[in-house]
Parts: C-alpha cells; structure tokens; sequence
C-alpha cells in the first residue's frame, strides 16, 4: 500500500469525507468482463470509477493485486447501544462493522429505552454519531406508544420496527386489530415497516408444548419450538395487513422456504414487499445443534438445509433481496446456560463479507448475486441513497481485498465484545484488507484506523399513503 494513503487526511469535506484516488484494483465479479479500475474520490464521493484515471493530484491508495466491490449495507444490526454498552456498543460494533467490509449499518433498538418519540430518535441518532466509526440509520419502534410521534420521526428514520413474534427484550404483538392500527400509522406516515415475522400465538403455543416444564429440552429443538409455520403465518399476516393498510414491508431475517415462497408470491402480484436473510441461515442449519449447542439460538431458528437451499435460490431470483447479519452478541457465560434460559442471537457483522463470499467459493450463490445482496439490493431494500454501488454520485465507501487470502474464524480476535463465533474454525477467503468510508482509510491490514463521526444514511423522503 502506498505511504501517500497517509496523506488522505488532506482532503476536502464536501459530502462529509476525505479525496482519495485508488489506484488499479481488480473487479469484481471475476470473468471475461474483469478489469483493472481506478476510482477517484473527492470529498468523499465518487467522481469517477475507469481504467488509467487521472489522480488530480488526489491521495492514492495503490490497490495492485487487490479485489474492489463497493462497501457492504448490513441492513439489520444490534449494538445494544444506548442501554446495553456493556454488551457490545458503538465503538465494539461499528469497529466489527469495518473487519467484515460494512460501512453502513441499520440498527434495531431492541433494549430500553425504545426509539418512541422524535425527541428520543434525536438523542439516539447524536449519541451514535459521536460513537460510530460507519454510516448509519437508527429504526425506530412501532409500537402503540410511538403512534403519535411516527409522522414527527419519519424524516429521520429508515423505517419502523414492529415484533409480530416475541424476541430478546421485546414482545411480540398477537392482537390482530392492534397491528393493523400499527400498519395503519405508518403507511400514514410514508415509512416502510421492518417486521420480525413469527406468530406470536403459535410461539407460545409450542413453547408451552415443547419447553416450559421440560428439563432435557436443548436446542435441538428450538426449530420446533419456533417453527416454519410461525413464521409462514405471521409473513402471511403482515403481506395482508400490508396491502391492506398500503403500507410498505420489509421482512426481517426470513429463516425458511416456505416464508420466502409466500414474499415470492406476493411480489408477483405486484406487491411492494422486500426481505432479507442472514449468513446463520444459509450457512448453518439444525443438524448443527449438537456441535454448536446454544450458539446456534437465535429468533427466527435455524431451520433445516433444505431451508438454506431454498433461501439461496429466493436471493437467486430477487425474491429475497439482501443478507443482513442481524448482529446480535450476548456474552459467552449468557449462551451457555441451560437452553430455556440462554439468550438468543450470535454476532456476525465482523464476518459478512467473508460469509458471502464463502457462498460463492461454494457454488451456492452466483458472485454477482451475492454482492448484491449486500451492497446495492440491500440499500434499496431500505431505500438509502448513494449506497452500494462504485458510480459516479455515490458515497466512496469501498472494500479492497485479496479472494485467495484464507484464514480461520477466532471469536477472540474479532472486534465484538462476545469473543465468540459460531463460525468458530471455518476457514473462510476474502477477508477484507482495506475499508474506505467516504474517502476515509477506515480500516487497514487488520486494524481499525477510521476515527468516530459516521454519518446518518441518506433516506428517500416519507411517502404517506392513504389509509381508509
């Protein structure tokens, strides 16, 4: 790497970031269409991407023999902060972000306080500012108490987060008539609903079936405890409640065949409805239980592999747009309590561009798709601006990497405060060497050399709908 990358601290500040010129990276997907690019990045945005660029006196970034792909979109993450710090935060989190090639993140408060008000989405979003190193959108909640202040955080927020099914620190909401006031307010306020589908009814139903009162219950179950048909269901219930109402949705983290197949169904009617996934889902599966034990709880569970097959194929045909790590670190002395009493959710964020690109070393998922997945289709799927994509006009946030480094997962050597993997020991390629945000060499050679300041992402304006 060029010394003269050192220098990028010179550049302007237009669009909140630094000039920097890259210089002769690889392209990527590979192929007949592989080419050498340089990029060109002043004031932090894009203002060319080509072959044999003029540097313009620019800082360069001397990229020879690396990979170049925009910066990753992780649309759905836990940093448990504020509330929670000690469990993760800002700093651990958005550091986690950087090692696995994220520069923009969409995060879920799930533990008070809950993002309520206008007022409490301000004092969030400044809080995570002077913490982040990575761009970011803060959700807010959609639950009956925010009703009244979803107009006033619109503007502000990617969208609303509503649990149809319970999960960690929040309940889920089983009343019909109540969530479809819930679809109501925010199809009224023009922001798209981010839904944690599980049927909140079904759930408590096989728990009390399977767990309460079952001392030999393990996570062997937990695919039957939180099933494929609390999940069909409550995706089934929030298409419906969506066209209703005409709100917009996005399905969080779908964990089964039969949930992508009905957003499939939906969308060829003309739905508006995107859905994403994670790496848990497509590279994990219940036939682990017995290796991973508690490592493997998470909310939705992980199904089986002819899940992880159907899934690779709805991200295949679009009917699944992007891979979201839903990033949700618990102590390791948490995870290995009895199964009723561990919590659930693993960390993942410091490994997305590695796990995607370990689909593609498989033959699961084509290169193109899989990038995809997590640059521009994921940006979409929320409707962020300037994300995802090396042109002209957008954000310069870019991963540089080598495919044939490979190198072994080690929880305790990644950024997360879990120190915990249940990736631990797969050997994966792709590890990113360089992370630029917005002109800014934020991570280099294993170390985090981006300061604080991330930027709120960029959103498309509300769009209320008629309701009624």
């Amino acid at each position: 790497m060029s010394a003269a990358a050192s220098d990028s601290a010179r550049g302007l500040d237009l669009f909140g970031g630094l000039d920097l010129f890259v210089r002769g990276a690889r392209s990527y997907p590979p192929g007949p269409q592989a080419r050498t690019l340089d990029v060109r990045i002043v004031g932090g945005r894009i203002e060319a991407v080509g072959t044999d660029l003029e540097r313009g006196g620019l800082p360069q970034l001397d990229a020879q023999g690396l990979t170049v792909i925009p910066g990753l979109v992780d649309v759905h993450v836990h940093f448990r902060d504020p509330g929670l710090e000690h469990v993760e935060g800002w700093d651990h989190g958005s550091a986690g972000a950087l090692h696995g090639g994220v520069t923009s993140v969409v995060e879920v408060q799930n533990n008070a306080p809950l993002t309520t008000s206008r007022a409490l989405l301000e004092e969030r979003r400044a809080h995570v500012q002077r913490r982040s190193r990575v761009d970011f959108g803060c959700l807010a909640n959609l639950v009956e108490a925010s009703l009244p202040e979803l107009a006033a955080m619109a503007p502000l927020t990617p969208a609303f987060k509503c649990f149809l099914g319970g999960s960690t620190g929040v309940g889920g909401q089983a009343d019909e008539g109540k969530l479809r006031e819930l679809f109501e307010g925010a199809a009224r306020a023009g922001r798209m609903i981010v839904a944690h589908c599980e049927d909140e009814t079904t759930l408590q139903r096989d728990k009390l079936r399977l767990v309460d009162g079952n001392p030999d219950a393990t996570v062997a179950l937990h695919h039957l405890a939180r099933s494929t048909e609390a999940e069909l269901r409550s995706i089934e219930t929030a298409i419906a409640l969506a066209r209703e109402t005409g709100a917009l949705l996005h399905v969080f983290h779908v964990s089964s065949q039969a949930g992508a197949d009905a957003i499939r169904r939906a969308r060829r009617l003309g739905q508006w409805v995107a859905a994403s996934t994670a790496p848990h889902f497509l590279l994990l599966s219940n036939e682990d239980a017995p290796r991973l034990g508690n490592l493997l709880k998470v909310n939705p569970s992980i199904k089986t592999p002819a899940d992880s097959v159907g899934l690779c194929g709805a991200l295949a045909d679009g009917s699944v747009d992007a891979i979201g790590t839903d990033h949700a670190p618990h102590p390791l002395e948490f995870k290995q309590r009895a199964y009723a009493k561990a919590p659930s959710g693993m960390p993942s964020v410091d490994l997305l561009w590695p796990l995607t690109y370990e689909l593609v070393r498989r033959g699961w998922l084509d290169a193109e798709v899989a990038l995809a997945s997590v640059t521009w289709r994921a940006a979409d799927s929320v409707r962020l601006i300037r994300k995802g994509r090396l042109a002209r006009g957008f954000d310069g946030d870019l991963v540089l990497f080598d495919p044939q480094e490979r190198r072994r997962v080690s929880g305790a050597q990644l950024p997360s405060r879990s120190k915990w993997s249940a990736f631990e020991g797969l050997e994966l390629a792709g590890w990113p060497r360089v992370v630029v945000r917005r002109g800014e060499i934020a991570f280099h050679s294993g170390s985090v050399t981006g300061a604080a300041g991330g930027l709120p992402l960029e959103l498309e304006p509300p769009a209320p709908a008629r309701v009624g």
